[in-house]
């Protein structure tokens, strides 16, 4: 008999998607875990802490069809967790190394990774036998690591329900980052257009490449982007950067900059943290730096 599902409670990181009538099919099950390994991911000084226990509910009729392959795909699902994670950490090392590489320093520290807490990802499979599914949804609930591991910041992760639609059930990419495909149309405001005149400049280098990013709105905001997230300033770079990571604005009226950090793991101005939900003024120059992953060179014309 499956165990009951969670309440709501802080030591869970949970997600639903609901789906297009149709069969559902195991890649569903990876593509839904993925995102929940992305959700639930939690920083702790130089580490990335991903979920590794993940309780994957189905509605009875959905699961029927399971039944007998349960434990082929929760191999299958533990295999696409590995990849991905390989994936983070190869990603982070060749970021590091091309960022280190530019100051003369040596190889990226060996700390600076994603990491497991726990010997082997736990995966379960079960009937959801409280009704609360319809068919077509996939509730996944996820945790940082086993009971026994409480010292590494259990209850930390928080429960969360994301109704989705046929168009975001779409796979991830094979770079491990989810592919930006249905994203939102820029928002028009009048108030933001101006007449092409770059008021600064943005330089970086991103998983790409280095870039160059002219500012020419009153309004610029900045992140990873992706379904239902429209950034202006698209970033290839780590999860730990936020889809809709920080918004830089100018005032029309004195031409003066400021920043709102809008992320999960931080933003900080040369080197002091703007805080979360809060803004702060921006100088001329200033290096910007986004969860300590990235850095973006600001200046202002």
């Amino acid at each position: 008999m499956p165990p009951n599902k969670p309440f709501p409670n802080p030591a869970y990181n949970g997600s639903m998607t609901g789906r297009a009538p149709g069969r559902l099919q195991g890649d569903d099950l990876i593509g839904e875990v993925l995102r929940n390994m992305e959700e639930g991911l939690f920083r702790i000084r130089r580490k990335t802490l991903v979920p590794a226990i993940y309780r994957i509910y189905l509605n009875p009729e959905d699961y029927e069809p399971f039944r007998d392959v349960v434990p082929f795909i929760a191999g299958e699902i533990r295999t696409a967790l590995d990849e991905r994670l390989a994936s983070w950490n190869r990603s982070r090392r060749k970021l590091a190394a091309n960022l280190l590489g530019k100051i003369g320093v040596g190889e990226a520290p060996a700390d600076s990774e994603y990491v497991r807490i726990g010997d082997a990802w736990i995966v379960e499979i079960h009937p959801d036998l409280d009704g609360q599914l319809h068919t077509g949804e996939i509730e996944v609930y996820s945790e940082l690591g086993s009971p026994q591991k409480s010292e590494y910041g259990a209850g930390s992760l928080t429960r969360r329900i994301f109704p989705k639609d046929a168009q975001d059930s779409a796979p991830t990419g094979a770079t491990g980052i989810p592919p930006h495909t249905s994203e939102k149309e820029e928002p028009k405001d009048d108030k933001d257009q101006t007449k092409g005149i770059a008021f600064a400049y943005f330089r970086y280098a991103d998983q790409q490449g280095p870039h160059t990013f002219e500012v020419t709105k009153n309004q610029v905001v900045i992140g990873r982007g992706g379904r239902s997230y429209w950034v202006d300033l698209k970033l290839e770079t780590l999860p730990d950067v936020s889809r809709e990571h920080c918004r830089i604005r100018r005032d029309a009226e004195t031409g003066r900059f400021s920043i709102e950090d809008v992320s999960q793991f931080g933003t900080a101005v040369n080197g002091k943290p703007v805080g979360r939900n809060e803004s702060a003024e921006l100088p001329a120059r200033a290096t910007i730096s986004l969860a300590g992953v990235i850095d973006l060179q600001w200046e202002s014309t």
